[in-house]
């Protein structure tokens, strides 16, 4: 197995412990929370009960969940899912990012269903070979691209090897894949760089000064 599918791996092992920590912490308030509210009906609470399905759904010879991991959708089954690009691309997937995929006797589909904790970085596009990846001063690695979005940017907004880029990546990672955002001009960049850099010192110093009360966290 190459080095880049061993990292994509762990980012996904990574963002999906991150996910149930997070569940386990709503499921602890959820338990915490009594309330003297009356029980609801035995109607209204199974019609609260039952799931909110597509009509694609309702109709789908077979639904996958599982977790996109830059290129394809890895499901729960184990089976490989390749996703379309141009939807990749316009849904700006990272990897970590929760999908369904449909089959439905007219075609396939996938859904976002629950997006992994993103943030956006800027960086410098260049070309490897045939690929296009971003270069950014804070990572370790040069992120990449998915090709659809490069080339319809390139097409519809002129934009050059060597241009600085906005790109969306899974929170606190290294990640070996990043989304396409947006074109950025010279005179943004340098702003954009400063934000991003007063963003990570406040985030840094929230995480080594937790607040007493983690309510209060959510003002940042």
């Amino acid at each position: 197995m190459s080095s880049k599918k061993i990292a994509t791996i762990l980012s996904i092992l990574e963002i999906a412990q991150k996910n149930i920590q997070t569940a386990l912490q709503l499921v602890n308030q959820l338990a915490n929370d009594k309330t003297d509210e009356d029980k609801p009906t035995a109607s209204a609470a199974t019609t609260s009960k039952m799931p909110v399905v597509s009509v694609d759904e309702a109709s789908a010879l077979e639904v996958v969940e599982g977790y996109f991991d830059g290129e394809n959708m890895v499901g729960d089954n184990g089976q490989i899912y390749p996703v379309p690009q141009n939807y990749a691309s316009k849904t700006q997937l990272v990897i970590g990012d929760r999908m369904k995929w449909i089959l439905t006797p007219e075609r396939e589909l996938f859904k976002l269903i629950q997006p992994a904790e993103r943030e956006r970085v800027i960086g410098t596009l260049a070309a490897e070979g045939d690929d296009f990846v971003v270069l950014v001063d804070t990572l370790p690695h040069p992120v990449k691209l998915l090709k659809a979005s490069v080339t319809y940017a390139m097409k519809n907004f002129g934009l050059k090897v060597g241009d600085e880029v906005v790109i969306v990546i899974p929170k606190n990672s290294t990640p070996v894949w990043g989304a396409f955002s947006s074109v950025v001009k010279s005179s943004e960049a340098e702003a954009f760089r400063k934000a991003q850099a007063k963003k990570t010192e406040l985030e840094k110093f929230v995480q080594a000064n937790p607040p007493e009360d983690p309510i209060s966290a959510d003002y940042f």
